[in-house]
């Protein structure tokens, strides 16, 4: 198996057209996913925003002003309790937490600024930024209606205190049916209203989400390509009768499946190691925050990816089959896993079935490790880790079965 090893890679160092799609057109994507990922924030009005909050007022007013909320067509209210909303956050699974401190109720009634802090995840700058649009300016009309209303209220109360009620009621009735809501906003002004900001996980100086993206979304969907390109050899040597020959060499069967596989797994270490410190070189990737975590996420990566490259070539029975076959099966996991487009700017439906895309689960690894900064035991970086393994053991299995089929069919 070593003697086939050497041999492939030996075959591939020397192929420089193969060296070049391995290595310099990876960069060259990368380079310019890195510049036109700084674009994005176009506003997307074909589905709500999700709207994660905490209510630590529970109050009748703090209630209705979710509920409000809740009822606008382009927001999507999510309750949690305020660990709950932290926790996702800083695990990446949300990107904003919007709390209601106590407090709130009263200082509606006061017309004071009222008690609202917006807990954000600045790694993912883009989305929530498009949530802010659609959320400051439906809260701001809620709120300050509601705060003006009580004010005039109470100013009715107080001046006319010696109307009967019933002479009140009725004009409290008569102002909530004309009153307008337009144009009104908590006190405090400026961008956020009153409304406090945190960055819960902050974006660090040296990164940006959009280098991120870029890096990690291009290496993937070029690995693929790169990875089912190696795995074409084997249908190569069938088709020359290179194959027969070595069926007839002391090597057994399986070890000429594995050494294809070993060259693609050394090959797609190789590359993913030159995309990163690459990034790093010229785009200041902080490379160095946690190696242990990159490596292990640089392995179950390639794993994955020479795995599914592999099973690729053992399903089809020409070159020309491998090609159309590839091209589309990895475009489309590309596409759905992240590769081409964040995520979150996809449909609800694409988001639900990204989870089948090697290319997800790893970006999402690429992020942990760059934005989220989860250390390596980290249980949501340790599950894509498992994931990527499993993707690549079950595609072994496949592709080892397929192999010991094909063998057959030789003879």
């Amino acid at each position: 198996m070593l003697n086939i090893l050497r041999k492939e890679l030996k075959l591939f160092f020397v192929d420089k057209r193969a060296m070049l799609l391995t290595f310099l057109l990876p960069i060259a994507l990368i380079s310019l996913f890195a510049l036109a990922f700084g674009g994005i924030g176009k506003n997307n009005e074909s589905r709500p925003y999700e709207l994660p909050v905490s209510d630590l007022d529970s109050t009748k007013e703090s209630i209705r002003i979710i509920a409000l909320l809740d009822s606008e067509k382009s927001l999507q209210v999510v309750k949690y309790t305020l660990s709950e909303g932290e926790h996702l956050i800083k695990k990446g699974n949300e990107s904003t937490l919007l709390i209601f401190h106590k407090g709130f109720a009263d200082s509606i009634f006061k017309g004071a600024t009222p008690p609202i802090e917006l807990m954000i995840d600045e790694a993912k700058e883009a989305e929530v930024g498009l949530l802010q649009q659609a959320l400051f300016s439906k809260l701001f009309t809620i709120i300050g209606s509601s705060g003006m209303k009580k004010k005039v209220f109470a100013q009715i109360d107080s001046k006319y205190a010696n109307l009967n009620k019933e002479l009140l009621d009725s004009i409290h009735k008569q102002i909530e049916e004309n009153f307008s809501p337009a144009d009104m906003s908590p006190s405090g002004g400026g961008a956020g209203g009153g409304i406090t900001i945190t960055k819960l996980v902050s974006a660090n100086a040296d990164n940006t989400a959009g280098l991120v993206q870029a890096v990690a979304g291009t290496a993937v969907m070029m690995l693929l390509f790169s990875v089912t390109a190696m795995g074409a050899s084997l249908i190569t040597e069938k088709e020359e009768g290179t194959l027969k020959k070595l069926l007839c060499s002391p090597a057994h069967p399986t070890h000429i499946l594995f050494a294809k596989m070993l060259t693609s797994n050394i090959v797609s270490v190789l590359q993913l190691s030159v995309m990163m410190v690459y990034a790093w070189l010229v785009f200041g990737l902080n490379l160095f925050q946690n190696i242990p975590a990159l490596i292990l996420i640089i392995l179950a990566t390639a794993f994955a990816c020479s795995s599914f490259g592999t099973f690729l070539s053992s399903i089809a029975k020409t070159r020309q089959q491998v090609q159309g076959l590839s091209s589309l099966i990895i475009l489309s996991l590309s596409a759905i896993g992240g590769s081409m487009v964040p995520s979150f700017m996809m449909p609800e439906w694409m988001q639900k079935i990204s989870v089948i895309s090697v290319n997800y689960w790893s970006i999402q690894g690429f992020f942990d490790i760059f934005w989220r900064q989860l250390p390596l035991t980290d249980p949501t970086f340790l599950t894509r880790i498992l994931v990527l393994f499993g993707i690549g053991s079950i595609m072994t299995i496949f592709s080892l079965q397929l192999f010991k089929r094909t063998i057959r069919r030789m003879y």
